[in-house]
Formats: structure tokens, sequence, C-alpha cells
């Protein structure tokens, strides 16, 4: 008898929520889980960024404005790249690092597909994210809000941001003692 009313839940359809989206434009809709849950993540900086995928129409367009951007749009667009604006900036310096991500997002998807149905839903062992920035941990600007200006402006983010400094020292194995900042 209990099973029968808990299959019956489990074929009701999910309920629709009340959703708030945004921080200082407040936009209130009724909406699925799913897209509170995607809607949320997006809004959390720090745990993703928004990339755009490039179309020929959209670099055409660009080209009126500024070429050497669209230059810098092809490059993605023909390796079939998504990248956010910083990194398009800095795209011919990156390329490397963000085809290896490419392939190991690749690879990272194809094994948690394989993961079956109701879990352990963890990433798998096999699966090598190294290339993968930003993540959770890393001890580099690579991939990060930092990284352009650390590019244009080298030594400004460590005048910014305190104690950057003593973190790009560590991670590039110079120093573990604690550097002072002002």
């Amino acid at each position: 008898m209990a099973f029968a009313r808990s299959m019956r839940r489990c074929a009701e359809k999910v309920p629709d929520v009340f959703m708030q989206f945004g921080l200082e434009q407040q936009f209130r809709f009724v909406s699925h889980p799913g897209v509170m849950v995607v809607s949320k993540l997006l809004e959390m900086r720090t745990v993703c960024q928004m990339r755009a995928t490039f179309t020929q129409e959209n670099i055409e367009k660009i080209k009126d404005f500024d070429p050497e951007l669209a230059k810098k749009a092809q490059i993605a667009h023909d390796n079939k790249l998504p990248v956010n604006f910083q990194q398009l900036e800095l795209i011919e310096e990156i390329l490397p690092r963000l085809m290896e991500e490419k392939k190991q997002l690749g690879v990272a998807r194809s094994e948690v597909a394989k993961l079956p149905v109701g879990g352990p839903y963890a990433l798998p062992k096999s699966a090598d994210v190294s290339a993968c920035r930003p993540i959770p941990g890393q001890k580099d600007i690579q991939g990060t809000l930092l990284e352009l200006p650390e590019a244009k402006y080298p030594g400004m983010a460590a005048e910014v941001v305190p104690g950057i400094k003593q973190v790009q020292q560590i991670a590039t194995g110079s120093s573990t003692a604690p550097v002072k900042t002002k």
C-alpha cells in the first residue's frame, strides 16, 4: 500500500516555484526548480563564468566596431571554443590551455554520463581537469577575473588584492615564506 502511494507521488509533476533573479535589479517569476538552480549558479560569479560561443554573424557585427577583437573572436569560432570577453582579450596567449580544457571537459562529460542513475554522483577518479580554470582551490590567477589585469598591468593585482602576491609566489614555487604587503 505504501509503495503504491509513493509511486503515485513520483509520477506527479514537479511543482513550479516562485523565483527571484538578480540582486540589484530584481526580477520575479514562476519557474521550474531546475531553472532556479541554473540561474542561481550563473549568479554566483565564483562558481562559474558565462561564456559565449560566437557565430559568423556575430563576428561580422564585431568587425564594424573593433577589427582586432573580431580577429580574436574568429580564433575562438574556428576552434569552437566558448569564451568570456576577458578570455577573448588574451586568447592568443591562452589558446593551448583553452584547447586542453575543452578536451578534458569532453572526456569528463562522457565519463559522468556513464555514471549509474541514482548515484554516487562523484567525479570519476580517472577524470583529469587540471587545465580547467577557474576551479575551487586553485593557486594561480588563470581563468579568474585577475588574469586580464595582471597581463595588461603586471603587479597591479598585488596592490589591489591583499595577499595575492603571497599566493602567486606559493603557486610558482618561488617562496613559501609569508610576504609582507602594504
